[in-house]
């Protein structure tokens, strides 16, 4: 029933030549991709997003993520049981065991007691790891049942009002931190437009998504199953390159969990890119990112 209600929506909207312009900032796109007759995946001429047509109308994500969005482990809240036996292994050995992304942070030289800004959290699983792996760490997430459940059963430091953290909490955090969220959010800028004001001087923006390159497409059969109706955006390195232009950064893969960062405004690749998941860090080192 979704599946067809997402067809029909999608089938409606191609009608409309403003669904096909790019989420992100507007401009045209040229098609890289295609699947179910209807959706494309396009690249837009301008920022380089790979995005997903016909888009969204501008009213939906919030709606989908309170009620409909479902993806078992990420979404489903944990009975007393199943949250007890996770807390006591700490997600080790469980898909979201966060080992991995871990040896990101600590690679980038984030030490135990660096504040971390954890965005989109979910129920809090991820934002617990870090907890204990010695962060301080504050949190938001835009489903209201998934946020108050990781305030009340994890203890996690949530943010309520995303929009007045920007002043709230300015300058603050050594680490920006988003694992599986940029490829969701109509705009992918609107998360940056909100990590440089949060992060201080010398922080550090890392993210985790699904990877678009084209190193992963020539290696994997998967590739086009990454992006959809949940995955409106499939981010890549030339997107982030192009986004972090100003910025000392770097990108890999889940063939490795390895970042160092440049000194200089530039980006530098640290490992093969065809992995399944896109590694990717940026320092503030202006106000703009």
């Amino acid at each position: 029933m979704a599946r067809l209600r997402y067809f029909g929506r999608s089938l409606l909207a191609s009608l409309d030549r403003s669904s096909y312009a790019c989420p992100n900032c507007g401009c045209s796109g040229k098609t890289v991709d295609r699947k179910y007759v209807i959706t494309q995946l396009r690249r837009c001429q301008r920022c380089k997003l790979l995005y997903r047509t016909p888009i969204d109308p501008s009213t939906l994500n919030h709606h989908f993520y309170q009620s409909e969005y479902s993806q078992g482990f990420t979404t489903d809240l944990p009975s007393d049981a199943e949250l007890h036996s996770l807390l006591a292994r700490n997600f080790l050995a469980t898909e979201k065991d966060y080992t991995n992304y871990l040896s990101v942070l600590t690679s980038l030289g984030l030490a135990p007691g660096s504040r971390v800004f954890d965005f989109g959290c979910s129920w809090g699983y991820g934002s617990h790891q870090l907890q204990r792996y010695g962060y301080r760490v504050s949190a938001y997430e835009i489903s209201r049942p998934r946020s108050q459940y990781a305030k009340d059963r994890l203890g996690i430091d949530m943010v309520a009002d995303i929009a007045a953290a920007k002043n709230d909490l300015r300058n603050q955090f050594d680490c920006f931190f988003s694992a599986h969220v940029l490829e969701h959010i109509p705009r992918p800028s609107d998360a940056f437009g909100l990590a440089w004001p949060l992060l201080k001087r010398g922080g550090i923006f890392v993210s985790f998504t699904p990877n678009g390159s084209a190193a992963h497409r020539a290696r994997s059969k998967d590739w086009s199953l990454l992006w959809g109706e949940v995955h409106p955006n499939f981010i890549d390195e030339c997107f982030m390159d192009e986004q972090f232009r100003s910025s000392p950064r770097a990108v890999t893969s889940s063939t490795t969990y390895q970042l160092r960062l440049p000194s200089e405004a530039a980006m530098i690749t640290c490992g093969p890119l065809d992995g399944g998941e896109l590694v990717f860090a940026a320092r503030k080192t202006g106000d703009n990112w």
